[in-house]
């Protein structure tokens, strides 16, 4: 997507799953005061945006083999659960969505408005992909598109750990490791989701969400890179300025 400040959104919308573990009101004052920009807070997006058959399209997007992008027909007790899901009553660990198939959906499900301006879910599902170059689907910890999907999941199991970590047992981890990895109910995701909306953000105004070190939008790879950069970094010289740019630009 080649996209430009030239063409600035003026709006945006942040869906939150209601089982998140974070301080909705604390991200959309982050935003905007990032963006000059008014954020409508939201709810799920499955269950703001439901209607009937709405939980076996979800279904059919599930990963069903980790190394080939193929979907099935989904069976009964999976349309359940994810009705289950949509309802906030159950959410369920191991279960991995095709982000790029997902996200279609998602689109699908905007109004005229949210597909214009910039929407942003976040969620607890586990989403990956399987580019063209790889053998197997890798968790991710964003997706960006329209609208442009986090998963705190991802956040906390897509960056791999050091070989030595698999190897040690409870506390012994992190002293091996001589850091705390992220991990669900992390007091840090919110700093860690912040870098991520910006990660969006810029995709939307440059068609590049991604710089290189001493920058909160490094692509990490590693959960060490992800408390480095996402959680305790700020943005480079370069990328505030577009921000600040972007910020300051009428509406």
């Amino acid at each position: 997507m080649n996209c430009s400040i030239e063409l600035p959104f003026d709006k945006i919308f942040l869906y939150v799953d209601e089982q998140e573990d974070l301080d909705r009101d604390k991200l959309k004052e982050i935003i905007q005061q990032r963006t000059s920009r008014s954020v409508k807070l939201k709810c799920d997006f499955f269950k703001e945006k439901y209607s009937k058959g709405l939980e076996e399209d979800i279904a059919w997007t599930r990963v069903r083999k980790k190394n080939e992008r193929k979907f099935q027909k989904p069976l009964p007790k999976e349309v359940k659960i994810e009705s289950e899901m949509i309802e906030g009553g159950k959410e369920i660990r191991g279960i991995i969505y095709d982000g790029f198939r997902l996200l279609r959906l998602m689109r699908e499900l905007l109004t005229v408005e949210e597909e214009k301006e910039h929407t942003l879910v976040i969620s607890k599902r586990t989403v990956g992909t399987l580019e063209g170059n790889e053998d197997r689907y890798h968790v991710r910890a964003v997706i960006n598109g329209i609208p442009s999907l986090i998963s705190t999941t991802g956040i906390v199991e897509g960056p791999a750990k050091p070989r030595e970590y698999y190897f040690a047992y409870g506390d012994q981890r992190e002293d091996v490791l001589d850091f705390r990895p992220m991990s669900h109910s992390d007091e840090r995701m919110e700093s860690a989701v912040a870098s991520y909306i910006l990660q969006t953000i810029f995709w939307r105004l440059t068609g590049d969400p991604f710089c290189g070190r001493d920058c909160r939008l490094y692509n990490s790879h590693w959960q060490r890179e992800v408390i480095e950069y996402q959680v305790r970094s700020g943005l480079c010289e370069k990328h505030e300025n577009i921000l600040k740019s972007f910020s300051e630009k009428p509406r």
